[in-house]
Parts: structure tokens; sequence; C-alpha cells
């Protein structure tokens, strides 16, 4: 039964109408021969049996397999119809030829192979097919067969539609076919068939094309020679009127055009070459320049199916020279080509997407681009940038949708969309890898940043797509490829507002490290990758911080100054999750890589800083930059400090915001005041004060001014402070160079110009207040004058000397610890910090619990030599310190009396800065309390001389300090210089009594207090109770006083009131009109007083003249006591009978 059967069933293969039932034709048909195998009959006697069926017509083996082979195509798609077909094939190669049974029985078991998996590619499984095809005519090796085939193929062209996948393998088995055969007339005449007749195809140009393709591959001489004859014999005008009128299509000239774009495509690499510029390119172009011209003109041409057409042509033109893989081949028309895709690319709109021609144009550009002559970097960033300026900037895809009127309209748009952007994508990726010069790779990838970074969230789309495309999937990048600021270009946008773009900037930034051969974890990187789906910003940002950590440690250390400028950059540009991401990932990456950047610190700190005044605009990303510094300084603190003690004096607000930001972090703060307390000691070494080191202030005052704990460090930060504000007076801020970092200024603020030790004393008022914060120090007596005084040159050593005293010195050790420091002071080079040290000294050397356990004994020596010195204020200031040293250690004053009265006495006599004779004076009734006549003995009569010469002084602090120190010495005269004493004090008698009314009520009642020391001296004891009048509440008049002490010292001694008298014309030009308006009522009460024998000594002239001119006096005070003296002196002079 089966050897009857199946012959029968055979015969519904091949007929057209059948094809519906053929999967189960074919199945019927193999269980049927697999029935007959199994019989173990003779060869013979099966082929006996088909041949023996009677009057059932078999089809021809040619049929047979131009029909299985054809279904067969099917299988790919997984249709059971086609995996019926080949298996059909598979069991009938003896009935197909005889020839064949070995070669199938070989070839078709591994056909079936990938269908297994059923994933095969169906251009793959396409392939094969051919490929079996020509082999098993090659193996059958008969013309006349392989001419019935091709007849047969042709036959079965109706029995498919046009667009179905049978027919277009139909015409490539076809267009095979007349590639085997060998008969070369047939094959002519079958072409010019083809090309006369082109409607019996179907599909004219797809038909036509394919076959002449695919026939060319062995009969590329034939094809050629009959398409130029085609064209030469053919009035394509007039064959289109003819088609118009019978309705039967004839090829045009794009037709051809597009046949010999295939006709490349197929041809022998090793023929095509040689004639591909005369025969094949020439006539594309030729034909392209008749389809665009109208009555003889060319003209702009938007014929879309002619650009297509003349796009594809040339495409597969530029694939067939590229798979030549001729080296030393040239394409000359190479740079003409890609300017035909470039005028089509130019001329699409910007604001829709409906035509294919940019797309097709992209694909064409990038094969062209492949073959030599290899064109200029300038050539290729103008190709991509003028291609991506044709495609980024078109609407949203949604917006392009919605021009589309029907569901396919708007499908058709985004396969468009898709298919350009796959495009673009890839002619990048050529163009960019394909060139070996990393600084081109560069250049290129440049041409996308704008895109990436567009504020514009589908525009960032498309970029990041096409960036994802370029970076992945086995990219081969020159070999010194840099990515580091690729990816921190990149990297942040993995927290972007679309998932697509966070998904894409994740796979580039993973791409990049696979460029450059760096092996990540990427099952785990696949998976946090994943996570980038959510819209949680939270999530965003924790996922791209992971990613961050398993990458950073693999970016080239060389590269992470580029890769910081790009977060930078981000920071300034980019939205608030992308901004964040940015300062994670430069975060990280210092974290991971800070103690490998030595080399390049000062330049990211440059970069940091220059980017500073635009990020404080944004908060976030300014903290973010502050961080980054202090994770830098945590690496490498020195360098940081130095770096940013290089900025400009006064520092500006984002350099005081760094320094703050590194002292808020308590694991550094300490570190940071001790790297600039290290450096301030260094720069002040030879006591001299440059920039650098009032840098150095200025960074200290912003860290102390945060709270930073001194308690450890104060006594070397007072010292230092200290001597930089003595080094710094009176100086002007060193000329330094311009900041070249951009700056933000504020409206109406104006550059200031830096007062060096303004600077300097503000950090050190910083510091003590710090230090009174932390019981280190004590308020000042000054309070806030201190500062003025401090860093003024001319109350300098006041200041100091307030400071001093504003010293906690029941903290023992710290004190000290300052004192031991400070002590080089005395013996500085630097006039101005001896002066600071002698002037903080001598407030020190008053006190007792210092001298105790500090080594104030070297102090007192070096005060000694400093007395000596010939700059007036460090003579004050240590004759000061002489003298206190009678507070702090009177047992070192006795025992150094001889030395210390020397030095002090000697700053008497200098005249010309009384500041100098007033703190001698202090100094000496400081020490005289302390000694006895004895000790006294030797320099008494100089002191007493010298203190009688400022009773006079202008200056009341050294009147008063004089009258006092007479005072004091009173007690000292002993019997040696008692009489001397005696006699001082008549001669100074005029002095206490006239200044008992001085302008200064302290010096009325010293002079009281002296007068009533001295009078027991000149045994005028009875005066006690004339002076006693001085200590009412109102004090007497001056004439009434006068007269009274006159009155009861005539009657015990003349002769000291004729000595007052003597010594009161003085005082009459005295510059100060109360004491000249006393000494002329001190003259009345004299005159008064006098006896006739002193009356007729009496220079009446002289004294009259004097009184007459003070009748002249500006003070009315003094003209009417002028007035009172000049009738006093007539009357007593009548009364003597003494004529004036």
């Amino acid at each position: 039964m089966p050897q009857l059967l199946w012959p029968k069933i055979l015969t519904f293969v091949v007929p057209a109408e059948y094809t519906e039932a053929l999967d189960h034709l074919f199945s019927i048909i193999r269980i049927l021969i697999m029935a007959e195998e199994r019989k173990n009959y003779s060869a013979k006697e099966s082929t006996a049996l088909v041949i023996s069926t009677g009057a059932v017509k078999l089809p021809s083996p040619q049929q047979l397999l131009a029909r299985l082979l054809v279904i067969s195509m099917l299988a790919g798609l997984g249709e059971l119809r086609g995996i019926g077909a080949i298996g059909l094939l598979k069991i009938l190669p003896e009935i197909i030829h005889p020839k064949l049974v070995d070669l199938w029985k070989t070839r078709l078991p591994e056909f079936l192979q990938p269908l297994e998996g059923k994933n095969i590619s169906i251009v793959l499984w396409e392939t094969m097919l051919l490929q079996l095809l020509k082999e098993s005519l090659w193996k059958i090796n008969d013309t006349a067969w392989t001419i019935q085939l091709s007849r047969d193929f042709k036959q079965q062209m109706g029995s498919y539609s046009n667009t179905s996948i049978e027919k277009k393998f139909l015409w490539k088995a076809l267009g095979t076919t007349l590639a085997c055969c060998q008969d070369s007339d047939f094959v002519n005449s079958q072409i010019k068939e083809f090309l006369t007749a082109p409607n019996q195809l179907g599909d004219q140009r797809q038909g036509i094309t394919s076959i002449l393709g695919y026939c060319a591959e062995n009969h590329l001489d034939i094809v050629l020679k009959v398409l130029k004859t085609f064209q030469n014999q053919e009035n394509f005008f007039m064959n289109r009127c003819k088609s118009l009128i019978s309705g039967k299509k004839s090829l045009t000239k794009t037709d051809v055009m597009v046949i010999y774009g295939a006709v490349a495509l197929h041809a022998p690499k090793k023929q095509l070459l040689t004639r591909l510029n005369q025969d094949i390119v020439s006539q594309v172009l030729f034909l392209y320049g008749q389809c665009s011209q109208v009555l003889g003109m060319s003209v702009m041409n938007k014929d879309m199916d002619l650009q297509m057409s003349f796009a594809r042509s040339i495409t597969e033109i530029a694939i067939a020279v590229q798979d030549a893989e001729d080296q030393e081949f040239k394409f000359s028309s190479k740079e003409m080509l890609i300017g035909y895709m470039l005028d089509f690319i130019r001329d699409e709109p910007l604001d829709s997407l409906a035509s294919p021609v940019r797309w097709k144009a992209l694909i064409a550009i990038r094969y062209l681009s492949k073959l030599k002559p290899q064109l200029s970097l300038l050539d290729h960033l103008n190709i991509l940038e003028e291609n991506i300026r044709s495609l980024l900037p078109l609407p949203s895809l949604e917006n392009l949708k919605s021009e589309g009127q029907t569901d396919k309209d708007k499908e058709h748009i985004q396969f468009l969309y898709e298919r350009s952007m796959d495009a673009l994508g890839k002619l990048l990726k050529t163009m960019m890898w394909d060139n070996t010069d990393e600084e081109g790779c560069q250049e290129m990838f440049n041409l996308l940043r704008m895109w990436v970074v567009s504020p514009k969230e589908w525009e960032r789309e498309r970029a990041f797509q096409i960036t994802a495309k370029v970076l992945t999937n086995d990219v081969e990048a020159p070999e010194n490829f840099q990515i580091g600021s690729l990816l921190g270009l990149l990297a942040p946008h993995s927290c972007d507002t679309l998932p697509t773009i966070r998904q894409a900037a994740a796979s580039s930034a993973i791409g990049l490290f696979h460029i450059r051969g760096i092996q990540l974890e990427v099952e785990r990187l696949q998976r946090l990758q994943e996570g980038l789906e959510s819209d949680d910003e939270q999530v965003q940002i924790k996922i791209s911080s992971k990613i961050a950590k398993i990458v950073s440690k693999f970016i080239p250390n060389e590269e992470i100054l580029m890769f910081l400028e790009e977060t930078l950059d981000g920071l300034e540009s980019l939205n608030h999750t992308c901004t964040k991401a940015c300062g994670i990932w430069m975060i990280t990456v210092l974290k991971e890589q800070g103690a490998a950047l030595e080399d390049q610190l000062l330049e990211i700190l440059s970069t940091i800083y220059h980017h500073m005044p635009v990020l404080r605009q944004k908060e976030e990303s300014f903290q973010f930059t502050l961080e980054a510094v202090s994770q830098i300084a945590s690496f490498h603190m020195d360098t940081v400090v130095v770096n940013l003690l290089q900025k400009p004096l006064p520092f500006d607000r984002d350099t005081r915001t760094l320094w703050k930001a590194l002292a808020e972090k308590p694991a550094s703060s300490g570190k940071l005041l001790r790297a600039l307390i290290d450096k301030l000691e260094t720069e002040l070494e030879d006591d001299i004060a440059r920039v650098e080191a009032i840098s150095v202030a200025c960074a200290m005052y912003e860290v102390i001014s945060l709270g930073t704990s001194i308690t450890h460090s104060y006594p070397k930060l007072f010292t230092l402070l200290l001597k930089l504000v003595s080094c710094t007076l009176g100086q002007k801020m060193p000329t330094s160079p311009q900041s070249l970092r951009r700056r933000v200024m504020q409206q109406g603020e104006q550059q200031q110009i830096p007062d060096p030790c303004r600077l300097s004393t503000a950090t050190l008022r910083c510091l003590q207040a710090q230090a009174m914060r932390e019981g280190l120090a004590k308020e000042s007596d000054e309070g806030d004058n201190l500062w003025t005084l401090l860093s003024s040159p001319s109350t300098h050593h006041i200041g100091a000397c307030s400071l001093a005293r504003s010293m906690a010195v029941w903290q023992h050790g710290v004190i000290l610890d300052i004192m031991g420091q400070l002590l080089s002071s005395l013996t500085s080079s630097s006039e101005n910090y001896r002066i600071t040290g002698t002037a903080f000294f001598s407030e020190l050397m008053k006190e007792p619990i210092l001298w105790k356990h500090g080594s104030l004994q070297d102090v007192l020596i070096l005060m000694d030599q400093s007395a000596w010195d010939s700059n007036a204020t460090l003579r004050q200031m240590a004759i000061r310190g002489l003298g206190n040293s009678a507070s702090g250690a009177p047992h070192k004053v006795k025992k150094h009396k001889q030395l210390m009265l020397e030095s002090i006495i000697r700053g008497l006599y200098h005249l010309a800065r009384t500041e100098v004779v007033c703190e001698s004076l202090k100094a000496l009734k400081k020490i005289l309390g302390l000694l006895t006549d004895r000790d006294v003995s030797f320099y008494f009569k100089e002191i007493v001389l010298q203190t009688r010469t400022f009773f006079e002084d202008e200056q009341d602090d050294v009147r008063l300090t004089a009258i006092f120190l007479f005072e004091d010495l009173a007690s000292l005269t002993g019997r040696r210089w008692k009489i001397f004493f005696a006699e001082e004090i008549k001669k100074s008698l005029i002095s206490f009594l006239l200044h008992l009314w001085d302008p200064n009520p302290k010096i009325g009642v010293a002079c009281r207090d002296v007068l009533i020391v001295c009078i027991p001296f000149l045994g005028l004891q009875e005066l006690y109770g004339v002076l006693d009048h001085l200590l009412d509440q109102d004090l007497p008049r001056a004439r009434d006083f006068y007269r009274l002490f006159c009155m009861k010292l005539a009657k015990k001694n003349q002769e000291i009131l004729w000595i007052l008298h003597t010594h009161s014309y003085t005082f009459f030009t005295s510059s100060w009109e109360i004491i000249r308006s006393a000494a002329v009522k001190l003259t009345d009460a004299i005159i008064l007083n006098l006896t006739s024998q002193y009356m007729e000594l009496l220079d009446r002239e002289q004294l009259t003249t004097r009184l007459q001119a003070l009748r002249q006096d500006p003070c009315i005070s003094v003209q009417r006591a002028a007035e009172a003296a000049l009738q006093t002196l007539l009357r007593r002079c009548k009364e003597t009978s003494i004529l004036l």
C-alpha cells in the first residue's frame, strides 16, 4: 500500500493551490516513505515502484527541489510547513538527484540542528539554504539540469505573494541558480528577459535586483554588459509612457540604479574593485544625475524613492568595497557620495520624522566612512555634528507620533525613530573607534556633550541611547583612551528623570571600564542597574552610590582630575538629583583614591576653587565641594594648607568657607591647627613677617572662630600670633599676583586693601576670646580698646602690657610655656619684636608666682641691658619691667640694686622722651621703697637733682610722678644728705606751692602731701596749721592761702620767703594760666610780708615791668592778680618810703 500511496500524494506538493495543506501532506509522505523503507526492499524494487506508477504524473526533481527549498524558508520562522519541507528533503535526495545522497546526508542534519533551538536568525537560515542550493548544483554539475531548475523557479513566481518571505527567497534562489549555470548564453538571455519584462517577477525592483545581484556572484561580466546594453538601448521615458498605457510596468532608471548596488554587493571581490569606478559607481551617479534633471537642468530633487534608492545603492557599493578587504584600494568617490548623503539629511525637516531618507543616508555614510582614503578628523567632526543636529533636536517621540493620523502611521514613525537613532549610534561608534587617535575619539564624543546635559529630557534620552551604543558591545578603543572625563559626565545621570536615561547612563559608565579592559563585578552591577528602573529618588541615589563604590577604585589615577572637572561642571548645571549624584560620585572617588593623588593635588584643588564662586549659588553643590576639599585634606592636610594659603589676601568668602569646612571636621581640626602652627613658625623663623605668614594668621582666624579647641596649642599659638602682630606693625601688605579664579562680587562690594597688622591682630583677638572661653585667659582691663592699641605702632607697647595683664597667671603651666617661648623676643633682631617681648614681660615681672616658677632672673638681666637701648620705647618698657620687679621679687631688687638703679637713673636723662623719664621716675619710686638710705646713698643726690627738673614738666604724669618720688626721697636722706635735701626743698618749695592749684587735681593733692613731708626739713612745723586748710573739702582761695602761708613763713624764716620771691619770676611765663595767676598771687603775698630789709633788696623796676606785662595777659584772672600785686607793691613801697 505505501508503495502506491506516497507517490500519488507527492503530486500535490508542487501546485500552489495545495499550499495550505502542505504541512499535513509532508507528514503523510514522510510516514509512508519511512514505512516503505522498513520493508527492506532492494533499491531496484523501490525505484521500479516509482517508475511504474502508471497514470500518476510525478513532479520533476527540479520542480520538487524548487518547491521544497522555497517552502523550507518558513522553517526559519518556526512554521511546521517549512520544517516538514526540510524534513522531506532529507529523505528524498535520491529522488531529487542520486548525486545528492551523500551531500545531503551530511549537510541536512546540520541544517536541522539550529532549528531545534528555535532561535535561528531568518537571515542566517536563508544563507544556509542558498548555500545548500549552491553546493547541490555544484555536486550535480549538470548544466541542463540547472537550466531546468531555473525555469522551474521562474514558473513558481505566481505561487507566492510579492511581500512573502517565500517570494523573496525565490528571487534569490533563482539568481543563485543562474550564478551556478555554466551556459553563458542562457544566463545572458535570462537577464535580458528579466530586464525587458520584469513584471513576470512580481515586485519588479526587488525581484530583478535580487536575481541580478545573486547572478553576479559568478557572472559579473555578463550582468554588467547586459545592464550597460539595456541602459543604452532603452528609452526610459517612452517605456514609462507605455507602461502607463498598457498597465505593465517597466524598469526605471531608479530601478537600474538599485540593481547596480546589488550587483556590487554580490560581485566576486577580486573582480569588483577593477570594475567598480567605471562600470558601477559612474553608472549609478550618471543615472542619479539624469533622474535629478528637468529639461536637461539639474535641480534639487526631493523624490523620496530616488533618494532612498540612491542611498541603498551607495550603501551596498560601500559594503562591497569594505568586504573586498583590499587595504590598498582607495574609493575616489567617497567624499562626493558622503556629500550627497549629507545633502539628503539637510533637506529633512527638523520638526517631523515621516521619511526614512535620514535613516538610510546615515547607514550609507557609516559604510562610506570606513573606506579609504581616510577622512580627516575635522571632516569626521563636521559629518557627525550635522547628523547629530539633524536628529537630536527633533520634538519628543510622543509629539512626532501625534502627527500620524492612524495607529499604523504612529507605528511607522516609531519604527523610523528607533531605526534612525540606531543608525546614528552606529555611525558615531564606527567613526569614533575606527579612529586610532585618542584625542580624535574624545573630540568626536564631545559632540554629544551639549545633548547629554540638555534641559530637555527627550534630547538627553536620545544622547544617552547613542552613548550607550557607542560605549558598549565589545568596543576596541585606542590604547591610551581616557575614560575619566566621560565617566564624570555620564555617571551622575544614573539618577536622571527618565529610567531609559538612567539605564543608559549606567551602561555607558560600566562600558567605559570594559573599553579599558578592566574587569568589573558584572552580575552585581547588572542587578544594581535593574534597580534604576525605580522612580524613587532615594533608591536611585543609593544604587548610584553603590555603583560608584564598585567602580571608583578602577578609575586610572592619572584621570581623576578630568573626572573631578566633569563632576564639578555637573554640580553647576545639572538638575537636583543628578547634582546629588555628582557630589556622591566625587566624594566616593576621593575617598577611594584620595591617598594616591599627591602628584595631582594642586591641580585638583585649583579646579575645585575655580568652580566655587558659581557653586556657592547652589547650596547643596557648594556643600559637596567643601566636603571634597575636606576629604582631600584627610589624606594630604599639609598640601591642602599650603595651597589655600596661596590665595590672595584678604581671603574671599569662598576661601574662608573652605578653612571653616576643614575645621568643622573633628577628626581633622586638630591636625589642621597643628599644620598651620608649624607653617607660621617656619615663616617667622627670621622674625620677618611675609605675606605667607599673614595668610596663615587669616586661616587660623577662620579655624579658631569656629570654636576649635586650643587647650594644648594655646601657648604656641599665642606667642606666634603676638610675634606676627609685632612684626607687621606699620607694614603695608606685600604685593601678590592677582588671583585668576572667577569671583562673584556682591552688589556694592569693593575690593578691600588689607592691613597686615589688622589681620594679625584680629586673629590674636579671636584666639584670646577662645582662650577666655576655655579658662586660659581673662578679660583685658582695656576692653576692646586693647586691639586698637596693639595694632598701632605708637601704642603697641601699651597694648602688649595690657595683653600681658590679661594672662591667667593661675594657669601656671600655660603662662610658663608662653614665657619660655617668648623669651627669645628679648634678643630678637627685630626691634619691634624686642619691644613687644619687653613690654609683655614688663607686666609679668610684678607677679611673684611667676618669679617662683619661671626663669625671670634671665629676663631681669636682659631687661637691664635693654634699659640702655637707643630705642626710647624699648628703654621705657625695660625700665618698667625693672620697676615692676619690685612687686614680683623684692629680694632680687635688693640683690641687683646697683645694676638696676644705674639703668633707671640713666633714663632720667632721656629728656627727648618724657615717656622714658616718667617710667624711670615710677620705677625709682617702686624700687626705692624697698631700699634703705644706705642702699641709695651713692645715688641720692643725683636722683634728687634729676627729679626736681621734672616738677614743671608739661606732662601731668611726669610732674605727678616726680613729686611722688621727691616725697619718697625724704625718707632716704639719712644724716649724710639731710642738709642737702633741705636746700633742695627750698628750691622746690615754689613749685609745690604753685602746683597746689595745678590743672590736674591729683598733682595738687601730691603737692600738699609733699609739703607736709618736707616742712620739717625746714623747721617750719608751724605751717602745718596752714596746710590743714588744704584738707578741707572746699579748697581755700589761692590768694587767701598764700597770704596766710607767707604771713606764717615771714614770721619764721624771711630767707625762705625771699627765696620764694626770687624763684617766682620764672612762673610768670608758665603755659598754664592758673599757674601764672597763682605765681602773681603768691608774689602779692610775699611782697605783703617782706620786711623792710628785704623790700630794699627788691628789684622793684623789674617786678613792676613784669607785673605791668601781666596786666595784658589773655587771662582775666592773671590780669586782676597782676593789678592787685601792683597795688600791693605800691602800698608797701609807700609804707617803707621806697620810691618806685
